[in-house]
Order: C-alpha cells, then structure tokens, then sequence
C-alpha cells in the first residue's frame, strides 16, 4: 500500500506540473560595463528603492557584503548604474557567507 500511494502522489504531481519556459541567457551591464559575478554570488531582482523599478541587489559569498545596483531604465529593459555597498550607519552591511 505505501508503494501504491507514493506511485500516485508521484503520478499526480507529473500530471499537474508545468513546464518552465527559461528565457535565452544575456549579459547584465553597469555603466556599460559587464557585470561579472563571483561564484557562488546570489543576484536577485527587487525594487530596492521603492522607485517601482526591479534593482540588481548581489550578496557576495566570501565577504558577506551586498552590492546594490539601481535601475535607471525599465522594468523590461533594465539599465544599472554604478553599484554600491549596502550600509547601516556608515558601514558596509555584512551577512553570514562562506
């Protein structure tokens, strides 16, 4: 019976599973400058500055760090500026890594 069951779980996940349609891969640019990210670097897009446009934040594995690139052009074609470290109270903001 426990097989039977998880053959139909499994059976009705297949069944109910959507197919994801992965956009082509394209370079991300600052100031016309390639970003490159490190491995292991967690990008991720949010409006960060609550100006309605997704910004590039970036957390960085090895220093903790999280850069922040905000978008100057649109939603649907993006343009990042100069990035900056996220700071509370003067300092560079630092999350646990590694």
């Amino acid at each position: 019976m426990k097989y039977l069951t998880c053959a139909l779980f499994a059976l009705t996940a297949i069944s109910f599973a959507v197919i994801p349609n992965f956009q082509e891969p394209f370079v991300v640019q600052a100031n016309g400058d390639t970003l490159e990210v490190a491995l292991m670097s967690d990008p991720f897009m949010v409006d960060w500055d609550g100006d309605g446009l997704n910004d590039l934040i970036i957390g960085q594995f090895t220093q903790g760090k999280v850069l922040f690139y905000p978008n100057s052009g649109s939603n649907s074609d993006p343009v990042f500026t100069t990035g900056t470290f996220l700071q509370a109270d003067g300092s560079d903001i630092t999350c646990t890594y590694g």
